[in-house]
């Protein structure tokens, strides 16, 4: 399992788990799936919708034929813009295997960044020229990820009673009850170990705390409030 250490522009590291081939072809399979469903609609409204029902045409004419590959075009090329505007750099598939593409420096997705990934996507990343890419780059990296400054990254998650902190729920402190959700396992471990020993500390862990605030403070900006993130 490959990690990536980011520092963002608040100087702050936060480390992430790359996501791997596996993932990324699982997630986009269930995203090309939702793709030709809505292509398959759509080409049903217009050759049997308006070609067939409201023109009264008995074969495909070549007007209905030029409107689905146009259509099939657009639902290729705009999802995955739509859902990476929309989803904080995530699509369908992406959710549901917990990953999710960043900026090298952390920061989320803009619109620049999602339309060089949806043009190469769609063009040189095709046929297994982005599959074959992301085996041999270190950073799990396909053509567009390079080309758009991009990362896909994978987050853990562990629901509040798993993370088994050693201090009572009344001395954790609330930034860090927020995340609980999203801690990964050596995040957990982090805490914990702060918890546990931030008494016998000189400042009794005072600066240890800031920089978790800190820490935690820059995630939630990255993946915003009360996300659960890929």
């Amino acid at each position: 399992m490959k990690t990536i250490a980011i520092v963002t522009p608040a100087n702050i590291e936060v480390e992430y788990r790359l996501a791997g081939v596996g993932s990324r072809l699982a997630a986009f399979i269930i995203d090309y799936t939702l793709q030709l469903v809505a292509i398959a609609l759509l080409a049903g409204v217009i050759l049997l919708g308006f070609d067939r029902w409201v023109f009264n045409n008995t074969s495909p004419s070549g007007v209905a034929l030029g409107a689905v590959m146009v259509g099939a075009f657009v639902i290729n090329f705009g999802y995955f813009i739509l859902c990476e505007l929309n989803m904080n750099g995530q699509s369908v598939g992406k959710k549901i295997f917990g990953l999710r593409a960043i900026r090298e420096n952390g920061q989320p997705l803009q619109l620049s960044h999602v339309l060089v990934r949806a043009l190469f996507r769609t063009s040189v990343d095709i046929l297994y020229v982005g599959l074959f890419v992301i085996l041999f780059s270190k950073r799990h990296k396909r053509l567009g990820d390079m080309a758009a400054g991009t990362v896909v990254v994978g987050e853990y998650y562990s629901k509040m009673e798993d993370v088994g902190f050693s201090a009572p729920p009344h001395d954790i402190p609330e930034f860090i009850t927020r995340h609980t959700d999203t801690l990964s396992p050596e995040e957990s471990r982090v805490v914990d170990e702060w918890l546990r020993r931030r008494h016998t500390l000189p400042d009794g862990g005072a600066e240890i705390e800031r920089g978790l605030a800190q820490y935690y403070t820059a995630k939630e900006a990255i993946h915003g409030k009360g996300t659960h993130a890929v």
